[in-house]
């Protein structure tokens, strides 16, 4: 939240021209810290050349500037303390990068859409030797930043926050390479060859700010912006080493060390493996497990890419071990706990599946009183079936009754002529007689 607010004050400030940044920075926090980190903003940037006050006041209070860094010396070996002056440093050299980049970018677009097909591969070819000699300038901040570190020049803390100033610009820097990158596939071979352009000079760019670029430089521009906060350890002795732990459970650690001359393999990879675990260590949830590994023949070392397994935290680490000397030289890890939107996501997944399950027990329940509706229904059926047989059987029975009865009525009729047949034959004898 605070660095949303601030970059929104810096920015508006830029945009208008009401205030210089330096002139914002030193009101904000006019300590030897700000000071002298703002004068390590960039080789030549805009910050850098306007920021004459901080200059000023820098080369006034060196004796301050070594108090603080003997005061940060004692607060922990290896710790960092992030002032709200650096912070407020750090985002404006990040705003300075971000519109310098987008400044360069759009003015290469327009060039390049105008252009026809050698025309743009002229551009692409002048674009990519501005952004090797932008990656040449951060290289050598990063070298001087070290130096002056190691000879007591600056604190941990000021060498901290110039590594993470330098991995904002090595980030925009990588985005206008992608961006060259996209826009060289769309110019014939014939073109960018002819100016002398190739793919691998960017890849040759991108691999020189490694030093810069990695989880434990992107982990501290985080912390020096506002966007985390917990506890940083940096050293320079045998090589540079960062490590971030975060207060929501992130950690971030990097390592990276000289390595020699010697590109031959004295070392087997199962050995130069088990020196990777080793150095990769243990970590505080869960395990390592190795998904892939590559022995690079031609740069003489072994590359071992490992994941977080066994835990709900997710996590990778990439760990490269000289071939001849059998130390590791480049080390990367970072674990990323699940963010409250995923546990709510789990949260309601689970809910959701406790109320399917409640409604398939429902439905079975519903099933259950149907099947024995549908049985009590059959059974009810079954009796009236029954009843309608008994009254069928009454009403043959009252039938064949009343068919006897006519039987014997019929009879009777019959008896009853037969008589009255009988009784006029007689009248029929008699009369005779009589005459």
């Amino acid at each position: 939240m605070m660095r949303q607010l601030l970059s929104v004050l810096f920015v508006g400030a830029l945009v208008v021209g009401v205030v210089t940044p330096s002139a914002a920075a030193s009101a904000a926090a006019p300590s030897a810290d700000v000071e002298s980190a703002a004068i390590e903003t960039g080789s030549g940037g805009w910050f850098a050349a306007n920021n004459t006050t901080a200059s000023a006041t820098n080369t006034s209070t060196s004796d301050s500037a070594t108090a603080s860094n003997e005061t940060d010396a004692n607060v922990s070996d290896d710790g960092v303390n992030v002032t709200v002056g650096q912070q407020l440093t750090t985002i404006v050299s990040q705003t300075e990068s971000e519109v310098r980049t987008e400044v360069e970018e759009s003015a290469f677009e327009v060039r390049f859409e105008r252009g026809e097909d050698d025309d743009r591969a002229e551009a692409i070819a002048e674009r990519s030797e501005e952004l090797s000699e932008r990656a040449a300038e951060i290289r050598e901040s990063y070298k001087e930043a070290s130096e002056s570190y190691e000879e007591g020049e600056i604190s941990r803390s000021e060498y901290a926050q110039r590594i993470a100033t330098l991995n904002a610009r090595s980030e925009y820097l990588l985005t206008s390479i992608e961006r060259l990158e996209s826009r060289s596939k769309n110019v014939s071979n014939t073109s960018l060859a002819a100016v002398g352009f190739n793919n691998s000079s960017l890849q040759t760019i991108d691999d020189d700010l490694e030093s810069v670029t990695g989880v434990g430089a992107n982990a501290l521009l985080k912390r020096f912006t506002g966007l985390s906060e917990g506890e940083i350890e940096i050293e320079t002795a045998g090589g540079l080493s960062i490590s971030v732990e975060s207060e929501d459970g992130e950690e971030s650690r990097e390592i990276e060390r000289e390595r020699d001359d010697d590109s031959n393999f004295t070392i087997s990879q199962s050995t130069a493996l088990d020196t990777a675990r080793s150095e990769l260590g243990t970590p505080s949830t869960g395990s390592w497990s190795l998904v892939e590994s590559d022995k690079h023949d031609d740069s003489g070392y072994y590359e071992f890419e490992f994941e977080l397994t066994g835990t709900n935290s997710t996590g990778d680490a990439e760990v490269r071990v000289d071939g001849s000397s059998g130390t590791v030289f480049r080390l990367e890890s970072e674990i990323e706990s699940p963010d409250e939107d995923e546990e709510e996501d789990d949260e309601k997944d689970d809910e959701k599946d406790d109320d399917d399950a409640d409604e398939e027990e429902e439905d079975e329940d519903d099933e259950r009183e149907d099947d024995e509706e549908h049985e009590e229904e059959g059974d009810d059926k079954e009796d009236d079936d029954a009843d309608e047989e008994e009254d069928e059987d009454d009403e043959r029975e009252e039938a064949d009754d009343d068919a006897d009865e006519e039987d014997d009525e019929t009879d009777v009729d019959e008896d009853d002529s037969d008589e009255k047949d009988d009784d006029e034959e007689e009248d029929e004898t008699d009369t005779p007689e009589r005459a």
